[in-house]
């Protein structure tokens, strides 16, 4: 189940819906199945989309978009127990709004998880306290704000970075677009954790995730 073809799900009413279980880890281990899944906004699920995520058994999902996206795309599980909103992106201040159209994506990410990291580390943390049962984590497309929660998710784990890299990829296999979910991009984002505060734990710890959350989310992803 390693590999993201293998992983991608096949749910009605989703195009880039895909299961994380199965990759490695740096320690012997792999990742769950059926811990962390990614999609595409559920707004999009009607009643077999739905009922293919419940199957799955998911028991959290964490929406990433913002709310003005959420005002004109409800999803249909914001009245369910499950559902959290938890915008990535602060929409009063953040630093990657301003970048130019044709900004490099490592430049924008780098910024968007610097600059937004109090939402972010909320919605890390929303992850290890989660009810037992899989855990869906979207945004509009499952690209950007998903693959970079994701990439560091992976990363507490203790998955390679290369296959991270090529998990984030795989989006634009899921929505035919080449050229885009360059790996470059989110190990540039890595990379810059690394040299700002020592290592993705270190950033989330600086922005209030604790040591318990980071373990239980070990516990819960690693196998």
């Amino acid at each position: 189940m390693g590999s993201p073809e293998r992983r991608r799900l096949d749910w009605p009413d989703l195009r880039n819906a895909r299961d994380a279980g199965g990759l490695p880890t740096t320690g012997g281990g792999t990742i769950r199945a059926r811990a962390l899944v990614r999609s595409d906004s559920t707004h999009r699920l009607a009643a077999e989309g739905l009922a293919a995520l419940r199957e799955h058994g998911v028991r959290r999902v964490i929406d990433l978009r913002g709310a003005d996206e959420v005002a004109f795309w409800p999803s249909v599980l914001a009245d369910d127990e499950a559902y959290r909103l938890l915008p990535f992106v602060d929409p009063v201040d953040d630093p990657a709004k301003d970048l130019p159209d044709l900004a490099p994506m490592a430049e924008m990410y780098g910024l968007s998880i610097i600059g937004n990291a109090p939402h972010v580390a909320a919605a890390i943390a929303a992850v290890a306290d989660a009810p037992d049962g899989a855990v869906l984590v979207h945004c509009a497309a499952g690209q950007d704000r998903t693959g970079m929660l994701v990439a560091l998710l992976l990363r507490v784990a203790g998955v390679p970075d290369e296959l991270i890299a090529e998990d984030y990829a795989y989006s634009a296999v899921c929505w035919q677009r080449p050229g885009e979910c360059e790996p470059a991009s989110i190990l540039a984002a890595l990379e810059l954790l690394d040299e700002r505060f020592g290592g993705v734990e270190a950033y989330l710890r600086a922005h209030g995730v604790t040591e318990a959350q980071l373990d239980a989310l070990r516990a819960r992803l690693v196998a």
